[in-house]
């Protein structure tokens, strides 16, 4: 377990006009060609503390993922415009280019910015069933449990087996490794391929 309890929580389905099966398996791909590397994208920051909670755990922090219970957004299924992002900022607002095996898009939202999780595993990333997760037993920075609408979080409390009745189960499990939590900036259009099954 890491310094603390801490580790990072975030739920995940069809997004971009990509199914999650294939969001997966692309990723996969991602980290196969990273030497285990993969950028994870997400719609919120997590902030400095979750980078102070990985510095503090030696330089990295658990991550793990479950599938949303509810169904896909018609928007996140099927969006006018989607987006893939070239570059990020570190929290010192230094910019990088996103590594080039790395693609993270997003449907177009106006916003000039997305977020990302840079993750690192040495085993493949296949959905599966880790166990249960139980989230209303961890809490936030805040003290609170995180909210049936917070998608990513910076938890601390339980995050192992043994949950009896818990609402999640574990899909897959990562590490969070430096730079950990980018500011994704320099979106470009990204054109759907014909089938619909765009990109994360």
């Amino acid at each position: 377990m890491a310094v603390g309890g801490y580790f990072v929580w975030s739920k995940m389905q069809a997004e971009a006009g990509e199914l999650l099966a294939s969001i997966i398996a692309r990723k996969e791909a991602e980290r196969v060609s990273g030497g285990g590397l993969f950028f994870w994208g997400i719609g919120n920051s997590l902030g400095q503390a979750v980078i102070d909670a990985a510095k503090l755990n030696g330089g990295s922090l658990p991550v793990m993922w479950s599938v949303m219970r509810s169904r896909p957004r018609a928007i996140d299924v099927a969006p006018a415009e989607v987006v893939r992002w070239t570059a990020y900022l570190d929290r010192e607002g230094r910019e990088y280019e996103v590594p080039p095996h790395v693609t993270v898009t997003s449907r177009r939202s106006g916003r000039s910015h997305h977020f990302a999780l840079a993750c690192c595993s040495a085993s493949p990333l296949i959905l599966g069933d880790h166990g249960p997760f139980d989230p209303s037993r961890c809490t936030t920075r805040s003290g609170k449990a995180p909210g049936a609408s917070q998608v990513t979080a910076l938890l601390s409390g339980p995050s192992e087996l043994g949950q009896s009745g818990a609402p999640y189960r574990i899909a897959f499990r990562a590490e969070l490794v430096a730079p950990w939590a980018v500011r994704l900036v320099r979106p470009v259009p990204f054109a759907l391929p014909t089938d619909g099954a765009a990109r994360r």
